[in-house]
């Protein structure tokens, strides 16, 4: 008996010999109801976005509604292919505001790699994604990202490929903000809205991260005229509000500084009255991409006054001595102006082995400091030092979600890490400790609240990678490798069919289980094997989920 069976059937035992277990949440594979030539059996769906939930809706309760919790909308999006760089993104791979990196064509995507990411692997990393960007550039526009909404496509007309970052933020919406490139535009607002700013410049692009319904905040781009305009843009913080668009001067730095371009972007906001809040990041002095809070004045008509840029500190560009992070970006805030974001590690300064897109929360709005999670006591369990991943989302009782390692090799002239989807029910203010007790006030890797303690249960047939969006009522939009027989045990790095059956990727909702609690968590056990797949059972999508993946909704959407 080969020695990986006998692992298998040790874990197998051990997990029949335990207490059924009825976890935290329940796992429901979402319809996309796409149809055409660009869906083929090896599609990928990936969930991006969960619709927000009624006043007052708690599904953990015990009297809570089955067919309410499950109800709530998934936004989800296809991929045949990775994205060149992500379809939402200002600049190529959230970086690159000099185009150096894209305008050497493969080359050039691999550069990055080995100056950014260190991975061995490089040469395989560059020609998949290099591959993309050049039939998407030059090739047929064939499209790579369709959107849907529970099990209903979402194409706007002319489109090629769709991505959606949000619902509205207001209980019960079912409208959904993002964007689409056409045949001759790569960024076009879902909404139709104008891209004539209230200073009359015409834009010629439009991205829209979040809406709730009166103010859409994103970012506006141009061509520099650099380079014969090849790629080279610069962009702005954008606001909409009806049919106004604002574009959002830069806190510093130039337009063009030697041939590297001003950028900036908005990601989320919140309005308190009379204040409105936002946060993405803005350019400063040396072309800095940093994690920034955006605030503004609302008077009698709604208008913005006084807009103000405020950097996160701590998660800047040049934090600590040197230029210790390549750019950090804010991606949501709160009813309690709790704020998330990330921040990439510069390639030249890695830590623990790993240039890493690190964590980070921020309490204190008016004063902003980054805390990064591997620092947090009660997100150890989760987050190591130099944990890297993606941040999804938080929600109004301050229940982050996102992706991040589960591995803690060296990633530089090493391999990719593997990551798998995280909550953690952050302390602090408007957090709601019955709701914090249910996680015993700590972080968890997400599988090991899957896990009904059943080889043969439902939740078993998935591996959660990816957690986009929460909503209050604690319904989660995920992605998630399933395993159509079920995989060999419940363990965390268990085989799919003995490691011979080819996994999908697949879309899901992670919906409470009514009545659940603490005394419901078992976690997954390992089979302390070195983590290896059969080549015949993985897609790109499958191998890109080992590691970290560039598309980015809100995430790598």
């Amino acid at each position: 008996m080969s020695s990986k069976l006998q692992l298998t059937t040790l874990a197998v035992l051990v997990s029949a010999a335990l207490p059924a277990q009825a976890a935290l949440y329940k796992v429901v594979e979402v319809n996309s109801g796409l149809s055409g030539p660009e869906i083929k059996e090896t599609t990928e769906y990936y969930g991006t976005a969960i619709q927000p939930s009624a006043a007052g809706v708690n599904c953990f309760d015990s009297g809570a509604s089955s067919i309410i919790c499950e109800g709530y909308k998934l936004a989800g999006e296809t991929r045949n292919r990775p994205a060149g760089f992500s379809y939402s993104e200002e600049v190529p791979f959230a970086i690159d505001n000099s185009f150096d990196y894209i305008e050497d064509d493969y080359d050039g995507f691999e550069y990055y790699c080995q100056s950014q990411l260190g991975y061995a692997t490089c040469d395989y990393w560059a020609s998949t994604r290099w591959n993309s960007w050049n039939d998407e550039t030059y090739g047929s526009n064939t499209p790579n990202s369709l959107a849907f909404i529970d099990g209903s496509a979402k194409k706007p007309a002319n489109s090629i490929n769709t991505v959606i970052n949000s619902f509205t933020k207001v209980s019960g919406a079912s409208s959904t903000i993002g964007n689409y490139s056409n045949a001759t535009t790569r960024n076009v607002p879902i909404s139709g809205d104008t891209l004539t700013d209230s200073a009359s410049k015409e834009w010629k692009q439009g991205r829209q991260w979040a809406s709730d319904e009166t103010y859409t905040v994103g970012s506006v781009s141009s061509k520099t005229g650099i380079g014969g305009e090849r790629y080279y843009y610069y962009s702005k913080p954008a606001v909409w509000s009806g049919s106004t668009l604002t574009a959002i001067n830069w806190a510093g730095g130039k337009e063009n500084d030697n041939d590297v371009f001003a950028q900036g972007s908005m990601r989320d906001l919140y309005v308190d009255g009379t204040t409105f809040y936002g946060v993405g990041y803005n350019n400063y002095n040396d072309q800095h991409m940093n994690a920034t809070i955006f605030t503004a004045n609302v008077d009698d008509s709604g208008t913005l006054t006084n807009i103000k840029s405020l950097q996160i500190n701590n998660a800047q560009v040049d934090a600590g001595d040197d230029d210790t992070n390549s750019n950090s970006v804010a991606t949501n805030i709160n009813d309690n102006l709790i704020v998330v974001g990330q921040a990439k590690r510069s390639g030249n300064y890695p830590q623990n082995g790993a240039a890493a897109n690190r964590l980070f929360v921020v309490d204190d709005i008016n004063s902003p400091s980054a805390d990064f999670l591997s620092d947090l006591v009660d997100a150890k369990s989760v987050f190591f030092n130099g944990a890297g991943g993606e941040m999804g989302g938080i929600n109004n009782f301050n229940e982050i979600v996102g992706r991040v390692d589960v591995e803690n090799n060296r990633e530089y002239d090493g391999k990719q890490r593997r990551q798998r989807a995280f909550i953690y029910p952050y302390n602090g203010n408007g957090t709601n400790a019955d709701r914090a007790k249910i996680f015993n006030n700590r972080a968890w890797i997400i599988d090991d609240l899957t896990n009904g303690g059943q080889v043969s249960g439902n939740n078993n047939l998935y591996r959660i990678y990816d957690a986009s969006d929460i909503n209050d009522a604690g319904v989660i939009s995920a992605t998630a490798l399933k395993c159509s027989s079920g995989y060999d045990s419940i363990a965390n790095d268990s085989y799919c069919g003995n490691g011979e059956e080819p996994e999908k990727v697949v879309a899901v909702k992670l919906v409470p289980i009514a009545g659940s609690d603490v005394s419901d968590i078992q976690a997954r056990p390992f089979e302390h094997r070195t983590i290896e797949r059969q080549g015949a059972s993985l897609g790109f999508g499958a191998m890109t989920l080992l590691g970290l993946f560039g598309f980015i909704r809100k995430r790598i959407k």
